[in-house]
């Protein structure tokens, strides 16, 4: 009697990645009522991104601001960026802004996840979650050793063919008895990046290191002791403005970024009532840059000391509910410094922050539905030399409702609300911002300080459907999608207004920023694919029109077909995006900025992987970006005066040879 084919081994979604993001307990990422999205080690490997935008393009409602030049863009979600998003790296907070900068720096090669959660957080997260949270992981010994050893060897060289830039890295990892560790090192060199119609992007080609190490103690089960170390190095020549396409102020820049952190985890098998997590932290960012003009020095440098305990206790009150209820703390001190030849530079004056935020957060599980419960406070307060200090708090509340109708069908709502504290620079930038005349003798447009600033807020409104599906077009299939609705007030935007001899910040816009999105993966085994579609509409509610910087609709499509017995992958992105003609008018031309147009990209890949044989452990990964060399804009960093320079990165085709042994 014949038998019956085996159903092929079911690999995971995306959205069926555990992640601790959303909610700082570990939970599906499908199934939670909140937005996120999730891009795993592998994918990561397939795409292998140089720069944030080849890691956020694809997912609804994310794009990353700035132009492509790496190391300075910066994540934006749903029409929202800079300092309104938090950016942690292995759970440190990346809060270095000054100017155009940049906000933070990470190495690609060295990534293991990273999770997007889109929309206000600021009760887990605290000031600066108005947007959304992105949350990078490096890789850890367990991606190193393959399994049944004790130690692991990783080799990678990678190249690009737009810019002509190499990729190197190599980790080792051991693990013997209760202790386990690991360290990487990442090089990327390379020359100018070349857009869509075939212009050289200039000032495109820093030189960067990194190396990472980590060491971790599990003295006993459910307990973990770890440290980890983190030094980044960026060399270029590049506009002090490094985020624009000015080519005034080139600078001779050398970028040194560290981290250092101590974690340690306590969930006793046996003891439902301890899942303890802490961490202490220091993170520096220091930039020196010197001015090819005239020698000109300017320092830029920040440093934070940061601290976060919380611990989450599983119990029941009456029996048939379950309750999940964390409690925690976070806070740090961020101390900013800058000089220009030797001096107090005032454009980043000497100025030091301190926040703390106590949390708490219930999740009830009765039945089939959840209930999630969560209220923060924090203080913050804020001080710069010479000027007066700020003082303020706030709370931060979101609740969340969940009801798995059927097996496959999970409806949600929530309501959060979030803030931002106002920048260090932006309530105390002053001196000058830009020349205005130098005859018959010199004028100047100045900062003004306006230490007066009130924390911008928002509210948000969402609803959303989550659906798991198994065994729908091929036995041990699996389909997970989310669609949801979001509406967001804000109030208190703090704007840059500029002026005929000053540049000043002021709480001036109340804004509304809606959409729609949707999210899926389907995973077969042999076949997957992947759909992340958004629309998303903002409108300034002070002076009406639309609000700046909404990302365009976009629809991004992706499939794949793995060969497994051949160890083949190959498979094809595609992403289409809609034109953008609502841009608010000009302040200082009065000019309405002309549409930002559609645009068509496709990528291909092809991963070759033996799972068995004499080159088991060997990988080779084919890319080409841009296929068809589409010349684009995204609408990021499509500014007025930038329009007439140049387009995003034109075709690339990458290759990466790795060895995991």
């Amino acid at each position: 009697m014949a038998q019956d084919a085996p159903a092929p081994a079911l690999v995971l979604t995306p959205l069926d990645a555990v992640t601790t993001t959303a909610t700082r307990t570990p939970q599906v990422a499908g199934d939670v009522a909140a937005p996120i999205s999730v891009v795993p080690r592998e994918e990561l490997r397939r795409r292998q991104p140089t720069q944030l935008q080849n890691i956020l393009g694809d997912l609804p409602g994310v794009e990353a601001d700035g132009i492509p030049r790496p190391g300075v863009q910066q994540p934006q979600i749903r029409g929202l960026g800079g300092d309104r998003v938090i950016t942690t790296l292995d759970g440190v907070r990346q809060n270095f802004s000054s100017g155009h900068r940049g906000r933070f720096f990470f190495e690609p090669e060295l990534l293991r996840q990273v999770d997007v959660l889109r929309g206000p957080a600021s009760m887990l997260y605290g000031s600066g979650a108005i947007g959304g949270v992105v949350a990078l992981r490096t890789i850890e010994a367990e991606d190193i050793i393959r399994p049944g050893r004790a130690t692991g060897f990783f080799l990678s060289q990678g190249y690009d063919t737009n810019g002509g830039r190499w990729r190197s890295a190599a980790a080792a990892a051991f693990r013997t008895g209760q202790v386990d560790g690991l360290v990487a090192y990442a090089r990327n060199a390379g020359n100018n990046i070349v857009d869509g119609a075939g212009q050289t992007i200039p000032y495109t080609d820093p030189t960067t290191q990194t190396f990472l190490a980590r060491l971790g103690w599990n003295p006993m089960p459910g307990m973990r002791f770890g440290a980890s170390f983190m030094h980044r190095e960026e060399d270029q020549i590049i506009p002090s403005a490094a985020n624009t396409l000015g080519t005034a102020d080139i600078t001779d820049r050398r970028l040194r970024a560290q981290q250092f952190a101590l974690n340690f985890d306590w969930a006793p098998p046996d003891n439902p009532w301890i899942d303890l997590r802490a961490q202490v932290y220091r993170n520096t960012v220091d930039i020196n840059e010197r001015r090819l003009t005239d020698n000109r020095r300017d320092l830029t440098d920040l440093e934070t000391w940061g601290m976060s305990v919380q611990n989450t206790s599983r119990f029941s009150v009456f029996g048939a509910e379950r309750h999940a209820l964390t409690l925690g703390f976070d806070g740090y001190r961020d101390t900013q410094e800058g000089r220009r030849n030797g001096a107090a530079r005032a454009q980043y004056p000497n100025a030091s922050q301190d926040v703390i935020g106590f949390f708490v957060q219930d999740e009830i599980t009765l039945g089939r539905a959840t209930l999630t419960g969560g209220l923060r406070y924090d203080r913050y307060e804020q001080s710069a030399d010479g000027q007066r200090s700020v003082t303020n708090d706030r709370l931060s509340p979101r609740v969340s409702f969940a009801y798995r109708v059927t097996d496959w069908m999970q409806p949600y709502i929530s309501y959060a609300e979030a803030y931002r504290a106002p920048g260090l620079s932006q309530l105390y930038n002053s001196g000058v911002h830009f020349p205005i005349s130098f005859f018959p003798f010199p004028r100047f447009n100045n900062f003004v300080p306006n230490p007066n600033l009130r924390p911008e807020t928002s509210r948000n409104l969402e609803a959303g459907v989550n659906f798991r599906f198994r065994d729908t077009i091929t036995a041990g299939d699996s389909i997970r999608i989310r669609a949801s609705a979001f509406h967001n007030n804000l109030d208190d935007f703090i704007e840059t207004l500029v002026f005929a001899t000053t540049t000043e910040q002021r709480n001036v816009t109340r804004a509304r920023i809606q959409g729609l999105e949707l999210e899926g993966q389907y995973e077969s085994g042999p076949w997957f694919a992947g759909l992340g579609a958004s629309i998303i509409r903002g409108e300034n509610r002070t002076e009406g029109g639309p609000l700046a910087l909404i990302p365009a609709h976009k629809l991004s499509m992706s499939l794949g077909r793995r060969f497994q017995e051949q160890g083949v992958t190959l498979g094809g992105r595609v992403q289409l995006v809609a034109e953008q003609g609502r841009k608010p008018v000009d302040q200082q031309t009065g000019i309405r900025p002309q549409a930002t147009p559609a645009y068509a990209l496709t990528d291909l890949f092809v991963t070759y992987a033996p799972p068995e044989g004499p080159l088991a452990g060997l990988r080779l990964d084919v890319g080409v970006s841009n296929l068809f060399d589409v010349r684009h804009r995204r609408l990021a960093w499509d500014s007025s005066s930038e329009r007439s320079s140049f387009y995003d990165v034109g075709r690339n085709v990458q290759f990466r040879l790795s060895a995991n042994f």
